[in-house]
């Protein structure tokens, strides 16, 4: 106040270094991961399991083309197929591209006797007995089916692996769009072509990141812009609040780059979130200064009074909504932590500017008090009108008010066991996506899009050449693939069994494993190294049984797992180690402890915020009023997962200890207010329709903007992004309607000065 230029000089300076931070030559310096990585919880002990078999037999980073036609035996449909197959080979990164015209498969030859290790198609036939031969064999090899041909063989499939690439050199180099334009040209009346896999996925995602970026922000920004226009009537009243909202994004962003950190599928809602929060602190600081300047004979004495009556309330809702962001810090998942981390400084930057730039700009404006246009005039009035009905409504019926409120949260209690933890990697798109209607598709005509890798550790190298172990093995896979949900299960031992019945000329009979450990040994060196990597290590030590599975969600998935589990445990003898890994195991693991940290997150961020109330208040009692109308809609929340509205995922987890935070900034306005009445000497009843006249507006306003705000986000491209929006606008509601009811209800009845 004493040095405003000074103070937004300063403030100008930082923004500056943020800026620079944040913007180079080549544009904006934060980069976008569309991962799954950022969801799994960083110290889990199956990420090293999970590097550890991708160093053995692979990634499962496989881009998946399923082509359907009426027959895909057909001399015309298997030259598009071959046609497709080279150029995709072509294209720049891509390894290799295995089809039914690229494959190798192992087979006697007839002519010599020999075991032939060679391509499935040579030339592409012409006539029909040829087509008919070469059909019955894709079909009859248990290696193929499934992989690259569906059992009716109406569909085949095109596995591409990629070079080894990061995210961001893999989408800067454009592969997904290539290989779609290619795709497309292949298509006609006959050929229909589906796309999956998690390289397919990770370019989807990064191009409704990027989307939501260029939407969502400014689209916050014009909500905010709007409702400050409709209720205020000033320019001054619009500026001063987005001003300081965007100082605070911008700092934050520019922390962000500067520690070289990417945004990822939950913090790419951060801009929007620190929107919508940040902008109730200019509203709340702006209502005091007009109160001030309305008493006020000078500039200095309306400056004194306003750093007086916002001290408190500016204090109170910013730590204890950076508490409850801040709790996040205490779950497993990177993504939480850095959405908690950032958002929390975001929400202390704008505390501070509320403090210091806020300030700082009114003391250079004259001496005014707030003149309202006619239409903001109207608005407020009928909003005052309706404020005092409820105070009224409070004060007369408090007894009904309270227990209505207890009645809801007894039946939110009731239906809390009944919550349902449910999320993955796929239920971030929309089910009517293009992308999760082709992930269907090929789970139902192909093998499934979700890969498990089922690791078995033998003592000793050379372990899995031994008849007994591969036995195991062998057990396993059919185990497996007999498990409902799994759509492909295979092993070392089904390319064993295919060696051993070509070697003895196609004899069926002999489609087993050899019963002599160096019968297994001389045909696992014949059959080639692509063919074995991603089944066994160089030693043969190790063994991969990949399962693939349709399975969406974590529950079923964990509900599989427990089926693979049980089988181990069953099969496996002692002297073989088994584990179950994968991406999506690894995240189902994130979401279920997710959802057993919600107690921890929820607790602390209820403790710090009892304690910040208590503390600034220096009342116990008026901290325990103040958690009530804030813990009372969280619950309530909790309660409507459990009627079924949604299920707990990782954005939805977040809601409970977000909510608890910012809904403590309503409270501490109104107790401020309320106490300054009662020290004044009225009664309950009088202080509580003077905070409705005082603050309720203020409180209204704040509480729509935060709503409006949040429901910007439901606009995103992720399906649990938007639920994630409206769960917070919705349970913000709440909050809004405990503070104007439940809160005066229960000061009047305790009579609490």
């Amino acid at each position: 106040m004493r040095h405003p230029r000074l103070t937004l000089a300063g403030i100008a300076g930082l923004c500056a270094l943020a800026a620079a931070a944040l913007f180079g030559a080549s544009g904006i310096r934060i980069a976008l991961d569309p991962s799954s990585e950022p969801l799994i919880r960083a110290d889990d002990p199956g990420r090293a399991l999970y590097r550890q078999a991708v160093l053995d037999f692979g990634d499962d980073e496989i881009y998946v083309i399923a082509m359907e036609t009426r027959d895909v035996f057909r001399s015309d449909h298997l030259e598009a197929l071959r046609r497709l197959t080279r150029e995709l080979a072509a294209l720049p990164g891509v390894r290799r591209v295995e089809s039914l015209v690229s494959v190798n498969t192992v087979r006697n030859d007839p002519a010599t006797g020999l075991l032939e290790v060679g391509p499935l198609v040579r030339e592409i036939p012409r006539e029909p007995d040829e087509l008919a031969r070469l059909r019955a064999r894709a079909l009859a090899d248990p290696l193929l089916v499934r992989s690259l041909i569906s059992p009716d063989g109406r569909t085949a499939a095109m596995n591409l692996r990629f070079e080894p690439r990061t995210h961001q050199e893999q989408i800067a180099a454009g592969t997904d769009g290539a290989i779609r334009q290619l795709v497309a040209a292949e298509a006609t009346a006959e050929r229909r072509f589906y796309v999956a896999g998690r390289p397919y996925m990770k370019a989807t995602a990064h191009a409704m990141m990027v989307s939501d970026l260029l939407r969502l922000m400014p689209l916050a920004l014009l909500v905010m812009a709007a409702v400050l226009a409709l209720v205020s009537g000033t320019l001054i009243g619009v500026l001063i609040p987005i001003g300081t909202v965007a100082v605070a994004t911008l700092w934050t962003f520019g922390l962000m780059a500067a520690c070289g950190l990417s945004l990822n599928l939950l913090t790419v809602v951060l801009g929007p979130v620190l929107i919508a929060v940040g902008g109730v602190y200019g509203v709340h600081v702006l209502a005091h200064y007009e109160a001030a300047a309305a008493s006020a004979d000078t500039r200095a004495e309306a400056a004194r009074l306003l750093a007086d009556s916002t001290r408190r309330p500016v204090w109170i809702a910013g730590s204890s909504t950076v508490a409850g962001f801040g709790s996040l810090l205490l779950t497993d998942a990177p993504a939480a932590r850095e959405l908690g981390l950032f958002a929390a400084i975001g929400v202390a930057s704008v505390t501070l500017l509320s403090r210091c730039a806020i300030p700082a700009a009114v003391a250079l404006l004259p001496l005014r008090p707030r003149t309202e246009s006619g239409r903001a005039a109207r608005i407020g009035q009928r909003l005052d009108g309706q404020l005092r009905r409820l105070s009224d409504l409070a004060c007369q019926r408090r007894k009904a008010v309270i227990g209505v409120w207890l009645l809801l949260s007894g039946l939110a209690a009731l239906l809390l066991p009944r919550i349902e933890v449910d999320t993955d990697y796929l239920s971030f798109f929309a089910p009517s996506s293009r992308l999760r209607q082709d992930f269907a598709a090929i789970n139902e005509r192909l093998s499934g899009a979700i890969p498990i890798y089922v690791v078995l550790s033998s003592s000793a190298p050379g372990g899995f050449n031994r008849p007994e172990d591969l036995e195991v093995v062998e057990a396993l896979e059919r185990r497996f693939g007999s498990l409902s949900g799994v759509t492909h299960a295979t092993s070392v031992a089904a390319l064993v069994r295919a060696a051993n019945q070509a070697i003895h000329e196609d004899d069926p009979h002999y489609a087993r494993l050899p019963a002599a450990e160096n019968g297994i040994a001389e045909l696992l060196l014949v059959i080639p190294k692509a063919m074995r990597r991603p089944l066994v290590n160089v030693d043969q030590s190790r063994t991969n049984v990949p399962v693939r599975s349709g399975k969406q969600g974590s529950a079923a998935v964990r509900e599989l797992v427990a089926e693979i589990e049980a089988a181990i445990g069953e099969l496996v003898p002692a002297g073989l180690e088994a584990h179950i890994t994968g991406d999506t195991v690894l995240l189902n693991r994130s979401a279920d402890r997710l959802a057993r940290s919600q107690l921890t997150t929820v607790g602390t961020t209820t403790l710090v915020v009892f304690a910040i109330v208590a503390t600034l208040f220096r009342s116990l009692p008026l901290a325990l009023v103040a958690l009530l109308p804030n813990l009372l809609p969280v619950l309530l929340f909790y309660g409507l997962l459990g009627a079924g509205i949604a299920p707990l995922s990782l954005p939805t987890s977040l809601i409970g200890s977000i909510v608890l935070g910012i809904a403590v900034d309503d409270t501490a306005h109104f107790l401020t207010r309320y106490r300054r009445s009662r020290d004044a000497g009225a009664s309950p009843e009088e202080a509580v329709r003077e905070c409705g006249r005082r603050v309720g507006r203020p409180i209204v306003i704040t509480s729509v903007m935060l709503f409006l705000g949040f429901l910007v986000v439901t606009l995103s491209g992720f399906t649990t992004l938007q639920e994630f929006g409206w769960l917070v606008g919705l349970t913000l509601a709440i909050c809004l309607a405990t503070d104007l009811l439940l809160l005066p209800a229960v000061l009047v009845s305790a009579r609490i000065r």
